[in-house]
């Protein structure tokens, strides 16, 4: 532990864990500290730093004195091994009978004793015991010391049950059996007094503690999570612990971000209201890994809002990328909008249909649809939507099918007597020009979706799977196309891009062929937004970032994504994308300038392959000197 990344695809167990989550904090509770790179077991622990603990409670028998019995010890873990180190005060050594005791508590409720015996020079050899077993691969080794002794013990994982893929959520305790006069154990000191599972305190590994040192203490969060559960979500097939504090999500384990660190999120729920609605962790996605599913409840402009959303790993990302984010419920202070929500299938196969459901009080003349959270705007009652299926493609779900309402039939003409009037020509059959005709979709566009005014950018391309020309339109943040040709020029495609916070952020909408295919793609500039992480300080971080759209049949698809900036205050770094009209590799990312940061102060490294789809920045001393890409028919991969 942390383990490395493994890409076997492994059957997805889940636990459900009774302790507390953050630090070792509380009676008796033990810190697990890395290692060392290089531990000598010789019996002497002058290698382990960590927390020393004092074994004060007394478990049997009456306090002995510090001479008779005295011991302070640590605990520590790699990949491969735990450690128990100690320095044991004892005026006689009784071999076989004195012995140290690391008990563990493995969630799930099992309970599993290693003894640890010091050999007795020239009489008995150290050794490690689970029952009256020898463990296997284990070693110990004590060295006297005045007044007693000092002991090191490595054991391996592999000798504790569940350990391939539980190391995370571990309670437990060390013990200290003395025996005087005999191979009687007559005294039991400890760093707690209990043996039962359920009132063990914890050991904390390393990302335990920083999440007791960093969000915990910052947030002033004492009370125990509201959700605890150990799955496996990424990386390898350790499981992961997901925890909920309050309105903070939690992720951590020991081969998620080298064991280190760990990743939260503030969810936005209102928590004095079971803001929190439903909270589900399963393979939504088909990967192999769970994916987190939270309804919850946030606070809007007017009344609270409800979002349903899907987050997911992809890969080896240090950060979960949200798949699925939909609203889907109103409570205004006029009344309330409530869509319905079917989730079925599992895996690759999980099936999202939402319907508008009903609306209570709302004024529909009033009201207008926009989302207020980043997510997909809840449906209404009076749309032309009747329903939406979302399926999961490429490990995030989007629209695959859209059925409409059938049309109110207009009421029968009222019979009359047809006279024709003089010198006016016979109908022509058609009905007006193509431009009346495309302004009545657009019009039909801003009707369902509340839009009103110009459009912030207007332009016409080859868009679509036909030779004529589409209009692309974006109002707000949608990006919205239609044409004579398109969908039989009787509708249009949209798209919300919810990624970017504020319309404004969306700095500039162009088309050019960068496929090859003949038709243009639709080419997004803009800026992401994001507070910066607690470890860099405060403010916010702004990402420049390009994005192509393709159209596919009424959908859009995103066949590339790229940061190519990041600016915080005015410091800045700065990257070159470059866009080939001929041969294979047509979008090429090369580094660019940093303006008040240098290689040493620069806060984040260079990464080599892309998060949630993005292709990292390029850093001018990143070691990277360009990217090239091509596109494979799906979307734009490396060389």
């Amino acid at each position: 532990m942390p383990a490395r990344p493994c890409c076997l695809a492994l059957p997805i167990a889940l636990v459900v864990l009774l302790a507390g989550a953050g630090s070792a904090a509380g009676s008796g509770g033990l810190k697990a500290n890395f290692a060392p790179e290089r531990v000598a077991i010789d019996g002497v622990p002058k290698e382990f730093g960590g927390d020393w603990r004092k074994l004060d409670y007394d478990v049997k028998g009456a306090a002995p004195a510090k001479s008779d019995l005295s011991v302070n010890a640590t605990i520590a873990y790699d990949e491969r091994h735990l450690y128990v180190a100690a320095e044991v005060q004892d005026d006689k050594l009784v071999g076989g009978a004195d012995h140290l005791e690391l008990l563990l508590g493995i969630p799930g409720g099992t309970l599993h004793s290693l003894k640890l015996y010091p050999g007795v020079p020239g009489k008995s050899r150290a050794q490690v015991k689970t029952g009256y077993r020898r463990v296997r691969g284990a070693r110990i080794v004590e060295a006297p010391a005045e007044g007693g002794y000092t002991l090191e013990a490595k054991i391996p994982w592999t000798s504790i049950p569940k350990s391939s893929t539980i190391r995370v959520g571990y309670r437990g305790a060390l013990f200290a059996h003395d025996a005087d006069r005999s191979r009687t154990i007559e005294s039991v000191v400890g760093t707690t007094d209990t043996r039962s599972y359920d009132s063990l305190p914890p050991i904390s590994i390393e990302c335990e503690l920083a999440l007791g040192s960093g969000l915990l203490r910052k947030q002033n969060l004492v009370e125990p999570p509201r959700r605890n559960l150990l799955v496996d979500v990424v990386g390898d097939k350790l499981k992961e612990r997901v925890l909920v504090y309050k309105r903070y999500l939690v992720i951590l384990g020991p081969g998620y971000r080298d064991g280190h660190q760990y990743y939260f999120r503030d969810l936005g729920a209102i928590s004095h209201d079971r803001g929190l609605l439903r909270f589900e962790v399963k393979d939504f996605t088909g990967d192999g890994k769970a994916d987190v599913l939270l309804r919850k409840r946030v606070k809007g402009p007017k009344g609270s809002v409800e979002v349903v959303e899907i987050l997911s790993y992809h890969g080896d990302n240090e950060t979960p990328a949200s798949v699925f984010a939909q609203e889907v419920k109103l409570d205004l202070k006029g009344g309330s909008l409530v869509n319905k929500v079917v989730i079925t299938g599992k895996g690759s196969r999980t099936k999202i249909v939402l319907e508008p459901g009903t609306a209570n009080g709302i004024n529909r003349k009033r009201f207008r649809r926009q989302s207020s959270t980043g997510a997909t705007a809840v449906l209404t009652p009076w749309g032309k939507i009747a329903s939406q299926t979302y399926q999961v493609e490429r490990g995030k779900f989007v629209l695959t099918s859209e059925k409409s309402k059938a049309p109110d039939r207009p009421p029968p003409p009222t019979p009359t007597t047809h006279r024709p009037e003089p010198n006016r020509p016979p109908p022509s059959g058609n009905s007006g020009s193509t431009a009346a005709t495309m302004e009545r979709v657009y019009k039909l566009y801003k009707k369902q979706r509340k839009v009103r005014g110009r459009a912030r950018f207007d332009l016409r391309a080859n868009l679509a799977e036909n030779a004529k020309i589409e209009r692309l339109v974006v109002h707000d943040r949608d990006l919205v196309v239609f044409g004579e040709g398109y969908r039989g020029g009787r509708g249009f495609a949209a798209v919300t891009l919810a990624q970017f916070e504020k319309p404004r952020d969306i700095r500039s909408v162009s088309t050019r062929d960068v496929t090859g295919d003949g038709r243009h793609e639709i080419i997004v500039r803009g800026e992401l937004r994001a507070p910066l992480p607690e470890d860099i300080g405060s403010g916010e971080m702004k990402r420049s970032v390009v994005m192509i759209y393709k159209l596919k049949g009424n959908h859009f698809d995103r066949v590339f994504a790229a940061e190519v900036g990041r600016r915080i205050g005015s410091k800045r770094i700065e990257a070159k994308i470059r866009f080939r009209s001929k041969g294979r590799y047509r979008v090429e990312l090369k580094p660019g300038r940093a303006v008040g940061y240098t290689e040493r102060t620069y806060p984040w490294l260079q990464k080599e392959a892309p998060t949630d789809d993005f292709e990292p920045l390029l850093l001018p001393w990143g070691g990277i000197d360009r990217v090239r890409l091509r596109y494979d028919g799906s979307k734009f991969v490396r060389k």
